[in-house]
């Protein structure tokens, strides 16, 4: 243009070119409200869980005391266990699972061969179109969202989140708590398994040679050795489980070998027939008949995993507790709903602003046509008749 415009000149070219401008802006209008129309809807699903944290009295204290002086500054528990809730729910492996369950490859249109690529554009149009995890530092609350053609779809989704991350809690995270009640567990197991094949054994013995018993000597005999091997495999237990949380230089676990070998010995000075504790032991046992020996070495065994079991299953009973203590947990604040309205299109908006965008466009196109045509009629004429004779 070979001039400046001022207000006036502006609103002159507009006036002029009236007609073009309100055509395009009305057109512009017509192809967004059908586009809003056409456009499929999408419903957006929400739920807000809060993590729990185990605490006492003065745990509280300093998580309020943190909250007012840090505010945003200073993590708290919660707000790290949050972080740790939403890492987990955008692992791989979780968008996999959900992908597969709701069928997603489908829902996205993806049309590909190999299921791998067909796995990862999937996963990729999760993470972009379809779910949200936020987090308010200020209210810990971490809020799931999905966005989804069908209403349905949406709650669906955000439900199955909240339960596998639940699920993931209790069966996947490993915790000292947890560590501690495998280790009992399985030492409850294997002796209560050895009790019952000793107790097979034993209804079975005392059939085959119809209950023989044994003295009151004997059975003296029996609590004092069952007692002693008993503390041994008790000791032993508390040595295993302690390797698990201190090092070998513990003086915990060093004092936890002095008592197993001290055992050890006792154990074995009652088995030896020279014995110096108990001078007598041997020549009492070699007087029992065969059968009877065979019944004492029973009830020896059998009165030996009762003690151990006697003292390793309290310990399991608070090893559980102590895991749920231990794990984190979540309280949901919102379920997650049926959405009542769309989340989009939101019509209104499209329409406003592919007017508003037809607006500032005729302008232009009217500018150049009042500088082309009107200002630089000749110029442009000259222009087109040496293009049409070149």
């Amino acid at each position: 243009m070979d001039k400046s415009y001022g207000l006036y000149e502006l609103m002159f070219v507009l006036a002029r070119h009236r007609r073009l401008i309100i055509w395009i802006c009305v057109v512009a209008a017509l192809a967004a409200i059908t586009y809003s129309l056409l456009t499929p809807k999408y419903w957006k699903s929400s739920a807000n869980i809060m993590p729990v944290v185990e605490s006492g009295v003065l745990g509280s204290l300093n998580t309020s005391l943190a909250d007012i002086m840090g505010g945003n500054l200073i993590n708290t528990p919660k707000s790290e266990m949050a972080v740790d809730f939403i890492t987990i729910m955008k692992r791989r492996e979780f968008s996999e699972q959900l992908i597969r369950d709701f069928n997603l490859v489908k829902y996205f249109k993806i049309n590909k061969a190999d299921s791998l690529e067909a796995m990862e554009l999937a996963i990729r149009k999760l993470g972009t179109s379809m779910m949200r995890f936020n987090f308010d530092q200020e209210s810990n609350l971490v809020q799931i969202s999905a966005e989804t053609k069908n209403r349905e779809m949406s709650r669906k989704i955000v439900q199955y989140y909240i339960d596998n991350l639940e699920k993931y809690n209790m069966s996947s995270r490993m915790s000292k708590g947890k560590l501690k009640r495998i280790f009992l567990e399985q030492q409850v197991n294997a002796n209560m398994a050895k009790a019952d094949s000793l107790a097979r054994k034993i209804r079975d013995f005392e059939q085959a040679n119809k209950a023989i018993s044994l003295d009151e000597q004997t059975k003296s005999l029996v609590s004092l050795y069952s007692e002693t091997a008993a503390k041994l495999m008790q000791t032993e237990i508390e040595y295993e489980l302690a390797k698990k949380q201190y090092d070998a230089a513990s003086p915990i676990l060093m004092d936890l070998g002095d008592r197993i070998a001290l055992l050890k010995k006792s154990v074995k000075d009652m088995e030896s027939s020279n014995s110096q504790l108990t001078p007598n032991y041997m020549i009492q046992i070699d007087k029992i008949p065969n059968l009877s020996m065979q019944y004492a070495q029973m009830m020896i065994n059998v009165e030996i995993r009762r003690k151990v079991i006697e003292y390793i299953y309290p310990q399991y009973e608070l090893a559980k507790i102590d895991e749920l203590k231990d794990l984190p947990t979540f309280e949901v604040m919102d379920s997650p709903k049926l959405a009542g309205l769309r989340s989009k299109p939101k019509r209104a908006l499209i329409v406003v602003c592919c007017t508003i965008a037809a607006f500032l466009i005729a302008c232009v196109i009217a500018f150049i046509k009042e500088s082309l045509f009107v200002e630089n009629k000749e110029k442009t004429a000259a222009l087109m008749k040496a293009i049409l004779k070149g």
